[in-house]
């Protein structure tokens, strides 16, 4: 199928408002949010649960929109939802990601991007959809 211009992912949030997060083996090798490219004629929620299905394993059965960010230097849209709880066992599918792990805002790991990191405080800490514009200006990837 091919591949839309838009991106989703589901950030899972446990009972200690930590994060998931995946490694990527591919590209920067950065720590992200599960998620992808929405394929054409996919909606957003769909293909952000395709790919967490994908990457870790994992389903969710409720989930809430926690923010759309338009990125204008690539004219896309990154939607990203939260979930309080999955269903599944957490397994990668080492391919496209190697490893997982639950972690706090204030010790994310690294490499991760500054917009990442953004969209997570985001989905933990607001309880309404955030809507944002992400300057290229501001990105940066956060290294060890």
């Amino acid at each position: 199928m091919k591949k839309g211009t838009d991106a989703a992912g589901i950030i899972i949030i446990d009972k200690y408002d930590r994060v998931l997060l995946v490694h990527q083996t591919y590209g920067k090798k950065q720590w992200s949010i599960p998620g992808g490219m929405v394929d054409e004629g996919e909606s957003a929620w769909g293909a952000a649960a395709r790919e967490l299905k994908e990457e870790a394993g994992i389903s969710v059965s409720e989930m809430d929109l926690s923010g759309l960010y338009f990125q204008p230097h690539k004219n896309r849209y990154i939607y990203t939802f939260k979930a309080r709880s999955y269903e599944g066992v957490i397994q990668v599918d080492d391919d496209e990601i190697d490893q997982y792990g639950f972690f706090p805002l204030d010790a994310l790991p690294r490499p991760i991007s500054t917009f990442t990191a953004q969209r997570l405080a985001d989905a933990v800490r607001e309880n309404k959809t955030v809507f944002k514009e992400e300057s290229l200006a501001n990105y940066q990837i956060l290294n060890p």
